[in-house]
């Protein structure tokens, strides 16, 4: 598949009309034409819709259109970071987390960096856990920060902080008379999670929380967004201390009942593939930790 005939594709959904896309990018308008027939050969689907006004994707252009579009910008990815890591210059560390990193740990982190190393940025990528591991594997993260890691699966990790997890509903549900919510509140309740491709991984956690009978709804969408559908009454979630502690507009939170459930975070990375700055922010996290 030639990376050339995606970009005219992603360049065309842009343009809306094939002719503008070709002067956009300064080629006929046959070679985008050309490029997208043999992307829809390819791939077997039609992905445009044809008029006189314009093009239109199909229901498959547009769930592919979501996949050729990240593809390319991992494409992108890659090339930048060779062309770094062939220089030699590295100013950038680029880190994974399961988590926004608002807790007071992982903002002391942060900031206590940022002091020791002012010209070498920290990159954040917010992900599933199986996409963080896949993520470290493939090299477009350094370090991630996530649940402990198998350590037959090649990652190397040590212990960050425990996060506190609670139930977030909406502010006008019935539950928000109660300090604490039991499991059996929350039996019929349904609860909204953040599915990042493939990645099953927080709505497993999820399960193993609630009960394997829980009803799960699943959204491609980040924490934010689902804390909206929260506060619109379109379900539950739960959420971290911190993340409650910032607060979010129509959303409460309350402690589940039978005591606290911690969510331990943990710091991995791919002792394989360990360059000298990443193993620098590797031992500033270990010896941040051991001074708690």
């Amino acid at each position: 598949m030639r990376t050339a005939n995606l970009k005219y594709f992603k360049l065309a959904v842009e343009a809306g009309i094939f002719t503008h896309a070709a002067r956009i990018h300064g080629v006929k308008a046959s070679t985008v034409t050309r490029a997208v027939d043999k992307l829809e050969d390819e791939l077997g689907v039609t992905l445009f819709e044809r008029n006189r006004n314009g093009i239109r994707l199909t229901p498959a252009g547009e769930i592919l259109s979501e996949k050729i579009f990240l593809l390319l910008r991992q494409v992108d990815d890659i090339r930048t970071s060779g062309k770094r890591l062939g220089s030699g210059d590295r100013k950038a560390i680029r880190i994974g987390s399961l988590l926004p990193p608002i807790s007071s740990k992982f903002r002391l982190a942060l900031s206590t960096w940022k002091k020791r190393h002012p010209r070498i940025r920290i990159i954040i990528y917010e992900m599933g856990s199986q996409d963080l591991r896949m993520a470290l594997f493939q090299r477009r993260v350094d370090a991630v920060f996530s649940i402990p890691c198998d350590k037959d699966d090649g990652i190397q990790c040590l212990p960050f902080y425990n996060e506190n997890l609670v139930v977030a509903l909406p502010e006008n549900h019935t539950l928000c008379s109660r300090s604490y919510v039991s499991h059996e509140d929350l039996r019929n309740e349904t609860f909204l999670v953040q599915d990042w491709g493939n990645d099953n991984s927080i709505k497993d956690y999820y399960l193993k929380i609630l009960g394997f009978d829980t009803r799960i709804e699943k959204h491609p969408a980040g924490k934010q967004s689902v804390f909206a559908l929260v506060g619109a009454g379109f379900g539950l979630t739960l959420a971290s201390q911190s993340q409650a502690e910032c607060g979010f507009p129509g959303v409460a939170f309350r402690q589940l009942s039978g005591g606290k459930i911690l969510l331990p975070v943990h710091l991995g990375w791919n002792s394989e593939c360990l360059d000298a700055l990443t193993g620098r922010f590797i031992a500033f996290v270990r010896d941040l930790t051991r001074r708690d």
